[in-house]
Protein backbone atom coordinates (compact mmCIF):
# COMPACT_ATOMS: atom_id res chain seq x y z
CA UNK A 1 0.00 0.00 0.00
CA UNK A 2 1.21 3.63 -1.23
CA UNK A 3 1.00 6.29 0.70
CA UNK A 4 1.28 9.93 -0.65
CA UNK A 5 3.89 11.56 0.54
CA UNK A 6 6.07 15.38 -0.49
CA UNK A 7 8.78 13.06 -1.83
CA UNK A 8 9.57 13.04 -5.63
CA UNK A 9 11.11 10.16 -7.51
CA UNK A 10 14.48 11.54 -9.50
CA UNK A 11 14.66 14.63 -6.75
CA UNK A 12 17.97 15.44 -4.48
CA UNK A 13 17.57 15.38 -0.77
CA UNK A 14 19.53 15.32 2.39
CA UNK A 15 19.46 12.30 4.26
CA UNK A 16 19.58 13.60 8.52
CA UNK A 17 20.50 10.15 8.93
CA UNK A 18 23.54 10.27 6.84
CA UNK A 19 24.08 13.77 6.43
CA UNK A 20 25.00 13.29 2.83
CA UNK A 21 23.29 14.04 -0.66
CA UNK A 22 20.55 11.29 -2.11
CA UNK A 23 18.26 10.59 -4.43
CA UNK A 24 14.80 9.30 -4.36
CA UNK A 25 14.33 6.06 -6.68
CA UNK A 26 10.98 4.89 -5.38
CA UNK A 27 8.83 3.78 -2.47
CA UNK A 28 9.25 0.77 -1.39
CA UNK A 29 7.33 0.06 1.43
CA UNK A 30 5.37 1.39 4.48
CA UNK A 31 6.75 0.64 7.91
CA UNK A 32 4.27 1.17 11.02
CA UNK A 33 2.56 4.02 8.72
CA UNK A 34 6.06 5.53 7.29
CA UNK A 35 6.75 5.79 3.48
CA UNK A 36 10.10 3.60 3.04
CA UNK A 37 12.21 5.39 0.26
CA UNK A 38 14.66 3.64 -1.92
CA UNK A 39 17.33 5.78 -2.36
CA UNK A 40 20.95 6.21 -3.92
CA UNK A 41 23.74 7.86 -2.65
CA UNK A 42 27.20 8.86 -4.86
CA UNK A 43 30.38 7.77 -3.02
CA UNK A 44 33.63 9.16 -4.07
CA UNK A 45 34.98 8.31 -7.95
CA UNK A 46 31.39 7.35 -9.27
CA UNK A 47 30.79 4.68 -6.99
CA UNK A 48 26.44 4.70 -5.79
CA UNK A 49 24.98 2.68 -3.12
CA UNK A 50 21.67 2.10 -2.50
CA UNK A 51 20.03 2.53 0.92
CA UNK A 52 16.17 2.35 2.95
CA UNK A 53 15.08 5.40 5.01
CA UNK A 54 12.21 6.50 6.19
CA UNK A 55 10.26 9.94 4.07
CA UNK A 56 11.04 11.62 7.64
CA UNK A 57 14.53 11.05 7.08
CA UNK A 58 14.78 13.19 4.24
CA UNK A 59 14.54 16.87 3.55
CA UNK A 60 14.52 19.22 0.43
CA UNK A 61 17.74 20.27 -0.80
CA UNK A 62 16.38 23.89 -1.87
CA UNK A 63 13.57 25.39 -0.19
CA UNK A 64 10.13 25.33 -1.69
CA UNK A 65 10.13 29.38 -1.18
CA UNK A 66 13.89 29.88 -2.60
CA UNK A 67 13.29 27.97 -5.56
CA UNK A 68 14.69 31.18 -7.63
CA UNK A 69 17.69 31.05 -5.84
CA UNK A 70 18.82 27.86 -6.99
CA UNK A 71 19.31 29.41 -10.80
CA UNK A 72 21.68 31.97 -9.55
CA UNK A 73 24.00 29.65 -7.82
Amino acid sequence: MKMTTSIERGTEYLCIKLGAAVTAIQQVAVVKGLPMWEVERKMGSGAKKRLIVSARALLPLVAPGNACLQGAQ
